[in-house]
């Protein structure tokens, strides 16, 4: 044998070797997602991702649910607000009323390194991933739809909000169930972590963020119109630490229905600088709608005087809003989402915070949240465990086919 046959020979010997090594190790990395619509809610939940936000209306990622929406032959109307609505219509069912579902487009935790995702055989990894996963499970509704493999009850409408749902200027849910053609007969929401739990007894919510600004020591020497302003060299470290002292924790009823909780603390820009500026996020909860609304003006007065005794600018603004909503609207949805849970051999949850869908119970329209995924939310990063993804997109489907029939018989026993 020639010195070219036998180094072709070994060559291919080794071609071989590496081959097999790489088959035997390749069953590692076949976890689960693995439907094809579960491999593209993925793949569509990283693109949603990398995309900027937030922004005015969400224009780069609703540009990218437009097309996704036409490629599947379905238009998709996009409102003052950047907020997309489409209609997916089913010939030949009972109910003219729509299944509502519906996710939040944009995030607030966007970063233009850490949104690339990394991606291993058991995880996503990204700066707001998990906000994107709502979104891209609607788009796979839509497919499954379009493909004939989801068969719902009746016709789909689809709302992806540019304006989070929880901002008190959104009114997209009123304007849905106002609209005599689009008011839903139940309504269903995707959000990202949170697979198995289920808001059956729902808290509102009011989300404060309270602004700190003081001056530096040396500004204050030259700028004393600012410090008759009553800006004074007070840290802002101090300040919003005070402000979390004074409201976390606290119980503003007797039955312990509603309480107060600090989220956030920011505050300084780091070593060798004097802070002037921090943020504190205050949410407060409660099962009382008047209570609430109580607890609420007594928060934002609580900070406000706090900035007084500081000498410190404190601006507050209300940045969520969530209502009670009526619970017991929603009930047969909730049970039949338990069912759906327990077919798919998914551990079901309570969630007491906020839900979404409170929104739609407190305007007579029976909904529910639904997680997509296990995983965790972190400051800079979150983690979606990419092996629960089927598990989150088939329970989306199983109530997707039946929550016409759920709304029916309510409808039946009124």
């Amino acid at each position: 044998m020639g010195f070219l046959a036998r180094l072709k020979t070994a060559a291919l010997k080794g071609v071989r070797g590496l081959w097999t090594k790489i088959s035997t190790a390749r069953p590692r990395f076949s976890r689960r997602p693995s439907s094809p619509l579960a491999d593209r809610l993925l793949t569509d939940t990283l693109r949603l991702a990398e995309l900027p936000s937030p922004t005015e209306k969400e224009e780069k990622r609703a540009e990218f649910i437009l097309e996704r929406l036409a490629s599947l032959g379905i238009p998709g109307d996009v409102d003052e607000d950047g907020n997309i609505t489409a209609t997916i219509p089913v010939e030949g069912t009972g109910d003219a009323r729509p299944l509502l579902l519906f996710a939040d487009l944009g995030t607030t935790r966007w970063s233009p390194l850490g949104s690339l995702s990394r991606l291993d055989p058991e995880k996503a990894i990204g700066a707001g991933i998990s906000d994107s996963l709502g979104a891209a499970a609607l788009l796979s509704i839509a497919e499954g739809v379009h493909s004939g493999s989801i068969k719902p009850g009746g016709s789909l409408l689809l709302l992806f909000a540019a304006r989070s749902l929880h901002d008190p200027r959104s009114g997209i849910f009123k304007r849905l169930v106002e609209h005599s053609a689009l008011r839903p007969a139940a309504a269903i929401g995707a959000r990202g972590i949170g697979l198995g739990a289920l808001s059956q007894k729902p808290l509102g919510t009011y989300r404060l963020s309270v602004m700190v600004r003081t001056l530096d020591p040396t500004e204050a020497a030259v700028h004393p119109s600012e410090t008759a302003k009553g800006v004074h060299s007070q840290s802002a470290v101090s300040a919003a630490v005070l402000v979390a002292q004074r409201l976390g924790g606290v119980k503003w009823d007797s039955e312990g229905a509603t309480s107060c909780h600090v989220r956030r603390i920011v505050a300084g820009t780091g070593f060798g600088r004097f802070p002037t500026e921090g943020v504190v996020d205050i949410e407060i909860e409660s099962a009382d709608a008047k209570v609430l609304e109580m607890a609420m003006k007594a928060a934002t007065a609580t900070a406000e005087t706090v900035g007084k005794e500081l000498s410190a600018n404190l601006m507050v603004s209300i940045v969520g809003y969530v209502p009670v909503g009526e619970p017991s609207i929603s009930a047969s949805l909730i049970s039949s989402a338990k069912e759906a849970m327990r077919e798919l051999k998914i551990k079901q949850t309570d969630d007491p915070g906020a839900d979404l869908a409170a929104f739609l119970s407190a305007l007579g329209v029976p909904a529910v949240s639904l997680g997509i995924a296990y995983g965790h939310v972190g400051i800079e990063l979150d983690e979606i465990d990419v092996t629960s993804i089927e598990s989150g997109r088939r329970l989306l489907v199983a109530m997707t086919e039946r929550s016409f029939t759920v709304a029916d018989r309510r409808e039946k026993a009124r």
